[in-house]
């Protein structure tokens, strides 16, 4: 059985902020004149500059983006330029409160999190979870960062996106890859033996992948194996135990998720990538 840890969810779930954290507006000082002994206007001693803007509150936030369905999304802190993707399918009867809300840090480091509900719940009134197939979870994907992109215009960029995953959300997203070469380049894919070949990731563009498993659970061994077997065959892949854990995150996921991102993202040429530009 799936372990969901309730003081999370209630978190999630509890989550009704705005998606976009309003920024601070910055100490605007006009330079203020200091008279001298005879009374006239001296030049003043020091030029007074603006104050930088705050870094933005991360959230998490929620939005939603398919009838009554939400988006849950964590920002970086910088809200100047472009960001990459990371985008996140949970997996069944497992919220993305849960798929995502253990990693907000190590995933806002580096751009914007998306993790959109599935179609489905675990019974009325229960969390969120998967009934359809990987074309219409990818289609439900391109919704939710849809979604986000237009709640923070021009600042997504596909360039270096992730796709992670969880559980059944991880068996759908090699297949999403390779619907879209080149769309994804990374994976970071969490409690699943997935099937996965060097020919078949590199034919989707997949430039690394990254499975983690826990402890006590029973996909272990299987990503194991498929991680000596792509490494074998020189494609950039990494394995990582969530100690003391079974079918759900170890305590240390947030730590475990920053190595994960900064292995990926080291085997990739970012300014060679393609699929840039949001559809």
């Amino acid at each position: 059985m799936r372990r969901i840890f309730p003081a999370l969810l209630l978190l999630a779930c509890g989550r009704t902020s705005a998606p976009m954290a309003t920024p601070l507006a910055s100490a605007s000082a006009s330079p203020v004149a200091i008279l001298d002994d005879g009374g006239v206007d001296a030049e003043p001693l020091t030029e007074v500059v603006d104050a930088a803007p705050p870094p933005r509150a991360v959230g998490p936030y929620e939005i939603p983006f398919v009838g009554k369905r939400k988006v849950y999304l964590a920002v970086p802190p910088d809200a100047h330029g472009q960001h990459r993707i990371l985008a996140n399918l949970h997996g069944m009867c497992n919220p993305p409160g849960y798929a995502c809300g253990y990693w907000v840090n190590a995933g806002t480091a580096h751009g914007f999190m998306i993790c959109p509900e599935g179609n489905t719940t675990c019974g009325a009134g229960g969390p969120s979870s998967w009934e359809e197939s990987f074309a219409d979870m990818d289609r439900d994907l391109e919704a939710a960062i849809t979604a986000v992109d237009e709640a923070y215009p021009g600042e997504l960029t596909r360039r270096g996106a992730v796709l992670t995953a969880f559980s059944r959300g991880a068996y759908a997203a090699p297949v999403i890859a390779s619907m879209h070469p080149g769309r994804w380049p990374y994976l970071i894919l969490a409690e699943a033996d997935v099937t996965l070949s060097a020919y078949a990731l590199r034919k989707a563009g997949v430039k690394a992948v990254v499975l983690l498993a826990g402890e006590y659970g029973t996909q272990i061994k299987g990503e194991r194996e498929t991680v000596a077997r792509l490494q074998a065959e020189h494609f950039p892949a990494r394995f990582l135990t969530m100690k003391k854990a079974g079918h759900y995150y170890s305590a240390d996921i947030d730590d475990l998720m920053a190595e994960a991102i900064a292995f990926v993202l080291a085997q990739g040429d970012e300014d060679a990538e393609a699929g840039a530009a949001l559809p």
